[in-house]
C-alpha cells in the first residue's frame, strides 16, 4: 500500500501538482520570513488586517483570562457560553436577519446547512465554481446534485424546471467566488428561487467585511438580505480569526441546532474567538476607514497590473487572479516572484480547472503604498521574464 501511494505522490510531482507546507517564521500579517528570506504577503485571506488589529487582540487577551483556551465540548453538550450567544445577536443584527448560529469552521457550517436542509428526493442545484465545503456538504447529503455552468442564469434556470417535482429544491451559490473574485447576481437567483419554489444559500465568505457601504457583505443591498434565505460566512477572512456562522431566519436557525450534524458533533468554536470576532464586527462598523484603505489598494494593484501588461478582469472583490494555464508555469511564476521578496503560491488543479492554474493575489487594508509598488515592480520583473 505504501508503495502505491508513493507512486501517486510521484505522479503528482510529474504533473507540477504536487502540494507541501511552507513555514513562515516571524508573521506578521502582510510579512515574513521563508527560508531565510524576508517577504510580503500577497495570499492572506485577512482582508481589512483584523487579526492584528488592536482593539480584537485585546478583547481576545480578555475573553481569554476569563474563559480559558478550550470550549470544552459541543455546544448542546457543556452548554453555550455568555460569548457564543453575544457574537450570535451581533451576527444576525450585522446580517439583517432574525438569527444566528455559530460553527467551528466555514466548512462545517457548510457541510451542516446542506446535510441538513438537503435528503433524498430533494435537489441541490450549485454553482459549478463553489466552493469545496458546498460541493461535499451536497454530495453527503443525499440529495440530487446538478451544477450549472458558472454564472449561467439561464442553464440555472433550466435545472429548476427539469427539477421542479423535487420534496425540496436548493440553490446554492458564493456570492464572491474564491478562486475568480468575480461576483454572483444575487438579484436574478432571488428572482429564481421565488419563481420556484426554492430555498436560497448563498456563501458570503469572501464578501462580509469587505463589501457594501457598510461592510455587511454581498447581501448588504437593499432587498437582498430578505430574498436570501441562509447566509453563510466566515470569522476567518476579514474578520480575521476563525469560524463560521449562518443568519437566517429563526425556524431555519432552530432547525439546524436539531439536524446540523457538524454543529451537534463538534467541539464549540473556543469563546475567546467568540469574543474576538465580536469586536471585529464592531471594528467594521466604526472604522469604515479600514474598508476604505482596502479598496484604495485594491484598485491600485489592478491598475498597476493592468499596466504591467497583465490581463485582469475588472476587481470586485479583495480577490485578483492572473491565470497563467500551464501549471508548470504558474509554479515557475511563484519561484521568480519568491527571489523578488513576494509570496503568492501557485494555485493549481483541482482548486482550480486544469488548464487555469494561477496566482491568486489578495489585498489588504493591512498594505502600504511601498507594499504595493514592491508587488508592482515584481510583477513587472515577471512579465519581462516571460510569463
Amino acid at each position: 500500500m505504501k508503495q502505491d501511494l508513493r507512486a501517486e505522490l510521484k505522479r503528482l510531482v510529474e504533473k507540477n501538482l504536487y502540494r507541501k507546507l511552507r513555514v513562515l517564521e516571524n508573521h506578521e500579517g502582510t510579512r515574513a520570513r521563508f527560508e531565510g528570506r524576508e517577504l510580503l504577503l500577497f495570499c492572506s485571506n485577512d482582508y481589512l488586517g483584523l487579526s492584528r488589529h488592536f482593539r480584537v487582540v485585546r478583547a481576545a487577551r480578555k475573553a481569554l483570562e476569563t474563559y480559558g483556551v478550550g470550549a470544552g465540548a459541543a455546544r448542546l453538550i457543556s452548554g453555550t457560553s455568555e460569548a457564543h450567544r453575544e457574537l450570535e445577536k451581533k451576527i444576525a443584527r450585522f446580517k439583517r436577519k432574525e438569527g444566528a448560529i455559530v460553527f467551528a469552521a466555514g466548512f462545517l457550517a457548510n457541510l451542516g446547512i446542506l446535510t441538513a436542509f438537503a435528503d433524498a428526493g430533494d435537489v441541490i442545484i450549485m454553482d459549478k465554481l463553489c466552493h469545496a465545503s458546498l460541493v461535499d456538504g451536497a454530495r453527503l447529503s443525499g440529495a440530487v446534485l446538478r451544477v450549472f455552468p458558472h454564472k449561467n442564469y439561464k442553464q440555472c434556470e433550466e435545472l429548476l424546471k427539469k427539477n421542479k417535482t423535487a420534496q425540496r429544491k436548493i440553490l446554492v451559490t458564493e456570492t464572491v467566488f474564491s478562486m475568480d473574485g468575480d461576483r454572483a447576481d444575487l438579484g436574478e437567483l432571488i428572482r429564481l428561487k421565488k419563481k420556484y419554489g426554492a430555498l436560497l444559500v448563498v456563501d458570503d465568505a469572501h464578501g462580509t467585511g469587505v463589501i457594501g457601504a457598510n461592510g455587511r457583505g454581498a447581501t448588504e443591498p437593499k432587498g437582498i438580505a430578505e430574498g436570501v434565505d441562509i447566509i453563510m460566512g466566515t470569522l476567518s477572512k476579514a474578520i480575521g480569526g476563525l469560524g463560521g456562522f449562518v443568519a437566517a431566519e429563526k425556524v431555519l436557525i432552530d432547525f439546524l441546532v436539531n439536524f446540523a450534524r457538524p454543529f451537534i458533533f463538534a467541539t464549540a468554536l473556543p469563546p475567546v474567538l467568540c469574543e474576538a470576532a465580536r469586536e471585529a464586527f464592531c471594528v467594521i462598523e466604526e472604522e469604515p476607514s479600514l474598508r476604505k484603505k482596502l479598496w484604495q489598494n485594491v484598485r491600485a494593484v489592478e491598475i498597476g497590473l493592468k499596466a504591467a501588461g497583465f490581463v485582469l478582469a475588472p476587481a470586485g472583490s479583495a480577490i485578483l487572479p492572473v491565470i497563467l494555464g500551464d501549471e508548470k508555469k504558474a509554479l515557475g511564476a511563484f519561484k521568480t516572484l519568491l527571489s523578488k521578496g513576494i509570496f503568492i503560491p501557485a494555485v493549481r488543479y483541482p482548486t482550480v480547472p486544469k488548464g487555469k492554474a494561477r496566482l491568486r493575489i489578495t489585498v489588504s487594508a493591512a498594505h502600504t503604498p511601498k507594499d504595493i509598488e514592491k508587488l508592482i515592480n515584481a510583477f513587472k520583473h515577471l512579465k519581462k521574464a516571460g510569463f
